[in-house]
């Protein structure tokens, strides 16, 4: 992949129904403006996360789960695998569900019976398909359901702006605390975070920018347009807006590919994470059993529990974040060694990752029920960040059989004409072929 690959892909994986519902949740609850405000630095925050573990991913060579094994060691990491596995079978039945109401309401709106159920196995399946075609073919799909889902959503915006009058800035009833809303933004990038390096593994640089820059242009927007209709209208849900307006067929089928290009990375993601559990394990298989439990899991999803869906992801990987981070530029300084992660050479449990973890999380879960107005994430990065750093250090953690530092320039430029041959070898065979 080129950098301008994995922009696309995490631009595509921010265009989704998704993200306009949980904007949705923001708006009436703070003003349009703290809305605003409280997005663009949510987003900031929980990309620069991302960004930051996409460029561990794209140094080192390995998926997210694998990099877990330095801070938490091998059988630590099944922790955080199990976790991202039943939260991306968690995200596979939302996108389900959101496709399925999709088709329902405006074939219900045409005349034909409702049968939810029925739709929800429909989407499931082509969810499913696709993440079996694999990455290869998924480029062109991303950048197709990204423009016309835009093209739809700005429509939307537009109808909305014309029917309101223009905006208010000040709509809004205040009662929910800025710093808790600042929570619900940030879980929506940091929900990809235990994904990310399995895609920027794959590309040939600008990890960093292109992972930042590509989910936060759309996933802003679409939190953003979510609380503006939100706002005027009283509807959070966007399929009910899309009926509001009589849109129609076309309208259904953007949505339904929508949640396509969203589905299928969180399928195929999942089937990765658990090969970090069972490495023998074959990816097609666990795509079919993720694409079924996601679909088993939507025919029941109360999509009502949806904004605790998202402080409890908030509360699992914000403090892994902080642990990964922390330990990859702060306490080896990148020295990490590809053959101890992946040769069984890592230790089987990391203490200090383990507890740092355990802390994070307590720390996330208290604040949020105790104290919203001070908010989750930013005591719980500090919190979890300082716990492991100084166990680390306490501990001598920082191992002495780690590879020798290299500048981050040099690991870059290796890692980049690793890449480079290992393409050519591969094209030079297939010539011969």
């Amino acid at each position: 992949m080129g950098a301008w690959d994995l922009l696309a892909t995490w631009f595509g994986a921010g265009v989704s129904i998704a993200e306009f519902w949980a904007g949705a949740l923001l708006v009436p609850g703070v003003s349009l403006l703290t809305a605003l405000v409280v997005n663009v630095v949510g987003h900031i925050i929980g990309n620069a996360l991302m960004g930051l573990v996409a460029v561990e991913g794209f140094v080192v060579g390995v998926p997210t789960m694998v990099l877990t094994r330095r801070p938490l060691g091998v059988r630590g990491s099944y922790i955080p695998s199990a976790l991202n596995y039943l939260q991306l079978i968690g995200w596979t039945a939302v996108m389900n569900v959101v496709g399925a109401r999709a088709i329902d309401e405006v074939l219900s709106a045409l005349g034909y019976p409702s049968n939810v159920q029925l739709w929800i196995v429909a989407v499931g399946a082509l969810n499913t398909l696709w993440a079996l075609a694999g990455p290869r073919r998924w480029g062109w799909l991303e950048k197709v359901s990204a423009v016309l889902l835009i093209t739809l959503v700005a429509w939307l915006t537009a109808a909305t702006v014309s029917t309101a009058g223009g905006i208010d800035w000040g709509v809004g009833s205040g009662n929910l605390p800025p710093l808790l809303a600042l929570d619900l933004v940030v879980a929506m990038p940091v929900s990809w975070l235990p994904l990310v390096a399995d895609y920027s593994r794959l590309c040939r640089g600008g990890a960093f920018w292109a992972t930042f820059v590509g989910y936060l242009a759309s996933s802003s927007l679409f939190y953003f347009i979510g609380g503006y209709t939100n706002a005027y209208l009283g509807l959070a849900d966007p399929i009910s807006i899309i009926a509001t307006y009589g849109l129609g067929i076309p309208a259904m089928a953007i949505v339904v590919l929508s949640t396509t290009t969203t589905a299928f990375l969180d399928i195929y993601s999942a089937a990765v994470s658990f090969k970090n559990l069972k490495p023998s394990e074959p990816i097609d298989r666990q795509i079919l059993v993720v694409g079924a439990a996601g679909t088993a899991l939507a025919l029941v999803f109360p999509v009502e529990e949806y904004e605790w869906f998202l402080l409890l992801i908030g509360g699992a990987f914000v403090p892994l974040a902080a642990i990964m981070i922390t330990d990859y530029y702060l306490v080896t300084r990148g020295r990490y060694d590809v053959e101890e992660l992946l040769g069984g050479r890592a230790a089987p449990i990391r203490a200090s990752g383990i507890t740092a973890w355990a802390l994070g999380f307590t720390t996330y879960i208290l604040t949020s029920t105790y104290t919203p107005w001070l908010g989750s994430t930013i005591p719980s990065l500090i919190a979890t960040s300082t716990i492991y750093y100084t166990l680390s250090k306490l501990g001598r953690e920082a191992p002495q059989d780690l590879a020798p530092y290299k500048p981050y320039k040099a690991i870059q430029t290796q890692a980049r004409e690793a890449k480079l041959t290992a393409l050519n070898t591969t094209s030079s065979t297939d010539t011969k072929r």
